[in-house]
C-alpha cells in the first residue's frame, strides 16, 4: 500500500492523487484554526486562495452569516473579522457563522488538493482523530505539507512524519511502499518528537512569534485536543460523520 508525504505543494500531481485519501497540513497555523472553527460549531468554511476571492464570497453569501479570516505575513488581514490564531476561533465567535477563510499557505494548499479521493484537514489537534480514519478506512494516504510561501516547513513535514508513522504502527501487516518525502519525514518526526520544542525554531514559529503571537505556537502544538475531522467536499470544509464502530 502507497503511503506518500509532498513535503511542499509544487509536488503535486493532480493524477497521483485521484482516488486517494490526502490530508492536508498547515499545523502553524491554517489547518489547526481550521480544526477549532468547526470545533467551535462553525457551519463550515470555505477555503479561497485571495483576499478578493474571501471578499466576493462574503458579498454573494451575505455578511449576517459569514465571517472573513485570514493573514497575509502572520497578520490579521485588515477589515477581517479573524486572523489566523486558533484561538480566535471561540464557540461565541464562530458558532453557527459561516467562515470564509484566505491564508498565505494553507487555504491554497487545500484547493489544490481538492482532486484527491477524500480530503482531510490534521494538524497536532486532532491528531487521533485523522490517524483513526486513515487506519479505519485502510486509505493509501497522501499527507500534504502546506510549507511556506510554496517552500519546504519543518512543522508540516514533522507532523506528516508523525501520522505516517501512527498509520503504519496501527497497520503493521500492510507492506507500505512509501516515497521520499515519507521516508525523510518519518526521519524528522523522531528527530522532533515534541511540536512545543521543535515550533520556535522553525522560520514559520519565527515569523508567528515576530508578529506578536507567540502563544499561537503553545495553542497549536496540543495534541489531541479536539476529536473532529474536517473534510473538504463541493469546496466547503465541513465535519465527517464518521460510522460508529459495530
Amino acid at each position: 500500500m502507497k503511503l506518500d508525504v509532498l513535503l511542499t505543494p509544487a509536488e503535486l500531481v493532480p493524477s497521483e492523487i485521484a482516488g486517494r485519501a490526502v490530508v492536508v497540513l498547515d499545523v502553524l497555523r491554517a489547518s489547526t484554526s481550521i480544526v477549532e472553527a468547526l470545533a467551535a460549531g462553525a457551519r463550515l468554511l470555505y477555503p479561497v486562495a485571495t483576499i478578493e476571492d474571501a471578499i466576493a464570497m462574503a458579498k454573494t453569501l451575505g455578511r449576517d452569516e459569514v465571517l472573513l479570516a485570514g493573514e497575509r505575513k502572520a497578520l490579521p488581514i485588515d477589515g477581517f473579522d479573524l486572523g489566523n490564531s486558533p484561538g480566535d476561533f471561540t464557540a461565541e465567535r464562530v458558532a453557527g457563522k459561516i467562515v470564509v477563510m484566505s491564508t498565505t499557505n494553507g487555504t491554497i494548499a487545500i484547493t489544490a488538493a481538492s482532486g484527491g479521493g477524500r480530503v482531510l484537514v490534521g494538524s497536532w489537534l486532532n491528531f487521533q482523530a485523522v490517524v483513526d480514519e486513515l487506519v479505519r478506512t485502510e486509505a493509501e494516504p497522501v499527507l500534504l505539507c502546506a510549507g511556506r510561501e510554496r517552500a519546504f516547513g519543518l512543522e508540516d513535514a514533522v507532523c506528516a512524519g508523525q501520522m505516517a508513522a501512527a498509520v503504519m504502527k496501527a497497520l503493521p501487516d500492510v507492506e507500505w511502499e512509501l516515497n521520499d518525502g515519507a521516508v525523510a519525514a518519518l526521519a524528522l518526526a523522531e528527530e522532533f518528537p515534541d511540536p512545543a520544542k521543535l515550533f520556535p525554531h522553525t522560520a514559520a514559529g519565527r515569523g508567528i512569534v515576530e508578529a506578536g503571537l507567540v502563544d499561537d505556537l503553545a495553542y497549536c502544538a496540543q495534541t489531541d485536543l479536539r476529536d473532529v475531522l474536517p473534510v473538504l467536499q463541493d469546496r466547503q470544509i465541513v465535519l465527517a460523520h464518521v460510522p460508529a464502530e459495530s
